[in-house]
């Protein structure tokens, strides 16, 4: 969703951004700040396009005055950057945009050598997962995912949930094999090329794949929320 009032005037000193192709997150106060689901969702917005604070609020059904606190947070630790300001009404709009594409945590960081180590694993952990569970739910609520059970026949694959819960055990020629072809597939999809079509629909993906401790054992649950 992009607004500008009908007297919103931009400047015309002002350049446009291009977001970097990567941020590296190497301090833990920025991965904390990063690491929240409302501020993923700002960043993933303003990756996007430039949006002022009142059009992220309107793509997330939130009032604006939810949104300026994490909106500071984001921006002094340099995620997002102002790249255009307006004068809508008499009032100072600000358009933001994300710094990067992609934002990649410096391994450092997640050192089981020092307690802050430990901590930046579970923040990083706990953001992710939580930023998934929501947007689960809140796609399930919008009626963008079918949670119906299974056992629908005419139920569309591309509306489905799919969670998949494994733990296998693999020589290490061919768990370096699963690595090569599951990064190369994601790879494929994520270079996938927009149509703009209406039709084309966003799809969250989460992927753990990693060498464990546990026994052999699987779980797989399709449309379960």
């Amino acid at each position: 969703m992009h607004v500008i009032l009908s007297d919103a005037k931009p400047d015309p000193n002002q350049r446009p951004y291009k977001p970097e192709p990567e941020f590296n997150i190497n301090d833990l106060e920025t991965l904390k700040v990063l690491a929240d689901p409302l501020r993923l969702q700002i960043v993933e917005l303003c990756t996007q396009a430039p949006r002022t604070v009142k059009q992220v609020a309107s793509v997330l059904s939130l009032p604006p005055t939810k949104l300026y606190y994490h909106i500071k947070q984001l921006e002094e630790r340099s995620l997002i950057k102002v790249v255009d300001t307006r004068i809508v009404s008499g009032i100072v709009e600000k358009q933001y945009q994300a710094s990067a594409f992609n934002y990649r945590v410096d391994r450092e960081l997640f050192s089981l050598t020092s307690q802050a180590g430990k901590e930046g694993l579970n923040v990083m952990l706990t953001g992710l997962f939580d930023d998934t569970r929501e947007d689960i739910q809140n796609s399930a609520e919008a009626d963008v995912l079918d949670v119906s059970p299974d056992d629908d026949a005419d139920k569309p694959l591309n509306r489905s949930l799919l969670i998949s819960r494994n733990t296998i055990k693999l020589p290490p020629e061919a768990a370096e094999g699963f690595y090569k072809r599951l990064k190369a597939l994601v790879k494929e999809y994520a270079d996938f090329p927009s149509s703009d079509s209406p039709d084309e629909q966003s799809y969250g993906l989460l992927i753990a794949l990693y060498p464990s401790t546990g026994s052999a054992s699987s779980t797989d649950s399709h449309d379960e929320p």
